[in-house]
């Protein structure tokens, strides 16, 4: 096929083989197809659907489509007059100069009248030129309708990757903010132990601090005491003995020693 299509030959292809219409049928969708086409199709799919639309049918022998098919007989046979009167000089025989009419089987080449009966190809199996490229062209639909299930079962296995693949992300992401909220506790939990150990700690330190203080308070006052007691003893060993005895000072010292012992 062309390229470039004219109106007719659009209307005329089949959405799958993308070639002139074979028997085409039609679905209740409106489109049309080559019945082979249509049926490989299922069979490769396994699902009735249009292979357009995706519409699904349950009718096992869609019916032909008369008109369409008289459309692309008429279509495939002007084709082939204009390939016969316009071929230019690819389809000749370097060696005879004459058409290609023929395909010889056992050397896959085409062939003219002239060469069937020469000694090269006397003995080989020919066929018509239409019928060999008909048998041809059916191969080549069929790999590519292969191609295309394929290629349809590619996608779909690569859709359900793409889905375990994100499920894998964002399980991911979802652990990784279990983790981390889980350490958040415990960092909450050990500031608050934190905390409170210190607050003992200190509690303690104020309580030891408070009854250490006391004692030394009262040390110094002792210390004090017993300072201004010798200081006064001090004083009378340097008086007179006349005021010595006066003041009765030994019986005063004696009295503040009594005491420090007690």
């Amino acid at each position: 096929m062309a390229t470039s299509l004219s109106p007719s030959e659009v209307e005329c292809t089949c959405p799958v083989c993308c070639d002139i219409f074979m028997d085409p049928v039609l679905l209740l969708c409106g489109h049309s197809f080559c019945k082979d086409c249509l049926q490989h199709w299922w069979r490769q799919s396994s699902t009735q659907t249009c292979p357009v639309c995706k519409e699904l049918f349950e009718m096992r022998q869609p019916p032909r489509n008369l008109a369409l098919r008289n459309l692309s007989d008429n279509l495939r046979q002007e084709i082939s007059e204009r390939a016969s009167t316009g071929a230019g000089g690819e389809d000749l025989c370097s060696l005879h100069s004459e058409r290609f009419k023929l395909f010889c089987v056992d050397d896959q080449q085409p062939i003219c009248v002239v060469c069937r009966d020469s000694k090269q190809h006397k003995t080989h199996n020919c066929e018509p030129l239409s019928e060999a490229a008909q048998g041809q062209k059916v191969k080549l639909r069929t790999a590519q309708m292969h191609l295309r299930t394929k290629k349809a079962t590619f996608k779909r296995v690569k859709g359900e990757c793409d889905k375990i693949a994100s499920h894998i992300k964002l399980q991911a992401q979802q652990t990784e903010k279990t983790i981390k909220e889980d350490f958040q506790k415990m960092y909450r939990f050990l500031r608050a132990e934190e905390a409170s150990k210190i607050d003992a700690l200190r509690t303690d330190e104020r309580q030891k601090s408070q009854k250490i203080k006391i004692q030394i308070d009262n040390l110094n006052s002792e210390i004090s005491s017993i300072s201004n007691t010798l200081k006064i003893i001090a004083e009378q060993l340097i008086a007179g003995d006349a005021p010595f005895l006066l003041v009765n000072t030994f019986v005063l010292w004696f009295q503040n020693g009594s005491k420090m012992t007690q």
